[in-house]
């Protein structure tokens, strides 16, 4: 999480800044593609700030890198110093070793002149029995023994009287050796041994000096390491800003460039339907041209046979004004059936009226064409009305907000949905694909950008088992990009997801771009 939070807050103090713009309905193309080429100038403006920083961050770096040098040079001279004091502890445990044995040979020919002494005054204490016994009624022994302080100063009280015999003095001789040398041989123990006591305190000294050589070094050290984390998290950090950057200026660029052509494609079907409207109405005024110019034919026709029907009438009246002033003129039938067969006759010569035509029927009109079918896109589910969506199901085990700090944050720019590993996650909306893979404390993660009515949005997805998608890729709303997981420091299997109205940006201690992806949902 630290790794995290120091790249995180690199990143907040480095990255773009939200980019606002205002909304634009699709149907006003030119300006829509025109604010999103000037925001995508202010995208490259600030890849363009994010490198002078990079400059400038490595300029403090080379100047930190010469600080470094210096303690380097510090840590070396102690590493002289600590050789020379490791080398006088070295030599004072070896002479402390060597003293050590000293007093142990002391000790050991001490034990041996004390052996020797005790047998040779145990002869010679026989031999003054003896001495005594035999002829030392002369020589006062009460005196010699109550007045000598030991067994040594009676021997040379008694030497010095000379009432030793020569015969004995070799043996007294040997025992006085034998006691001189133990006593040489004491005085040189105590002298080892003030000499230990001193080699110990003095080797004490310079552990002491060392374990503090050591501390101070370990410091050094520790701050030179430091120092190199530091520097190296900072080159590392620019490094990855400027990839993102450019991930990032590419995708903004990829989606207007898609929203371009989709764009282009809606204007064309547009036009295309317009024409086809236009070829159906002027099909529908032809036809009914066509059919009015029919109806007043057929009108025309219907009354020339009125008026053909009418002049027939008129010749058959006429004849038969005609026929009855010629039988006026004749002589008067008698009979009633010459009457009724003169009648009849007349009745004959009448013609009949012909029928009158039929209307025709008026001609059908043209069927309208059909539009021409656009094709759907088959590998993606239909996109939602909403701006974003939820990408996964589960539960919300973390909301946006105010944070503890237990993980070295105060502020949850997210939300985390908690789900079983493998379950499918789904972009929020259409757009393209920043970067796609491992990425540190977020494990395995997608970023995306998206350009929504003018407006650039990100969205992140981490902790993923598996991605699905690449860097450059476009996708629509609800496709798949992977599977929810528990990689990075992650404390159980959930998606972190968070929305950025701009460019991705992140603070620990406060929204920064974020904003509660919940009130999409």
């Amino acid at each position: 999480m630290s790794a995290l939070i120091n790249w995180k807050r690199t990143v907040s103090a480095l990255t773009l800044s939200a980019l606002l713009l205002g909304t634009h309905s699709v149907a006003d193309a030119s300006t829509t593609i025109k604010e999103k080429q000037e925001q995508q100038k202010k995208v490259k403006e600030q890849r363009n700030s994010v490198k002078q920083n990079q400059s400038n961050t490595s300029s403090k770096i080379q100047q930190n890198t010469k600080e470094i040098s210096k303690v380097q040079e510090e840590v070396n001279k102690m590493d002289a110093q600590l050789q020379d004091i490791i080398y006088d502890v070295a030599a004072k445990r070896q002479e402390i070793k060597r003293t050590e044995m000293k007093i142990e040979d002391l000790e050991v020919d001490i034990k041996g002149y004390e052996k020797k002494m005790i047998a040779q005054e145990k002869m010679m204490k026989e031999r003054m029995a003896t001495m005594q016994t035999n002829g030392g009624g002369s020589i006062n022994w009460a005196e010699f023994i109550f007045g000598s302080k030991n067994f040594s100063d009676l021997i040379t009280r008694m030497i010095t009287a000379g009432t030793i015999q020569r015969s004995d003095q070799e043996l007294f001789n040997d025992y006085e050796a034998t006691r001189l040398s133990l006593q040489e041989a004491q005085a040189a123990l105590k002298a080892e041994r003030a000499s230990l006591l001193e080699q110990q305190k003095a080797l004490e000294a310079r552990q002491a000096e060392l374990e503090k050589k050591m501390k101070q070094r370990e410091a050094r050290i520790k701050e030179l390491e430091e120092k190199n984390i530091e520097f190296e998290t900072q080159i590392f950090d620019l490094q990855e800003i400027e990839a993102t950057l450019i991930a990032q200026e590419e995708a903004i660029a990829a989606e207007i460039e898609a929203q371009r052509r989709e764009e282009e494609e809606a204007r064309r079907r547009a036009e295309e339907a317009a024409r086809q409207e236009a070829a159906r109405k002027a099909e529908e005024a032809r036809q009914a041209e066509a059919a009015k110019a029919a109806a007043a034919q057929q009108a025309e026709e219907a009354r020339a046979e009125a008026a053909r029907q009418e002049e027939a009438a008129k010749a058959a009246a006429a004849q038969a004004a005609a026929q009855k002033k010629q039988n006026s003129n004749t002589n008067s039938q008698s009979s009633s059936s010459s009457n009724q067969t003169t009648q009849n006759n007349v009745t004959a010569s009448k013609p009949a009226a012909p029928p009158a035509p039929k209307p025709k029927p008026a001609p059908k009109p043209a069927p309208a064409p059909k539009p021409v079918p656009t094709t759907p896109t088959a590998s993606a589910p239909a996109p939602s009305s909403a701006k974003f969506i939820q990408p996964t199901t589960g539960r919300f085990s973390q909301g946006f907000g105010p944070a503890s700090g237990q993980f070295g944050y105060s502020f949850h720019n997210g939300v985390d949905i908690a789900g079983p590993v493998g379950t499918p996650i789904r972009a929020s909306a259409t757009g393209t694909v920043i970067r796609a893979g491992w990425g540190g404390a977020y494990g395995n993660h997608v970023m995306i950008a998206h350009v929504i009515g003018g407006q650039v949005w990100t969205t992140v997805y981490a902790h993923m088992n598996s991605v699905s998608v690449s860097a450059g890729q476009r996708v629509t709303q609800g496709s798949n990009i992977g599977t929810l997981g528990n990689t990075g420091n992650s404390s159980g299997p959930h998606l972190h997801f968070e929305i950025h109205q701009g460019s991705y940006s992140y603070s620990s201690s406060s929204a920064g771009s974020t904003v509660n992806p919940r009130q999409f949902f």
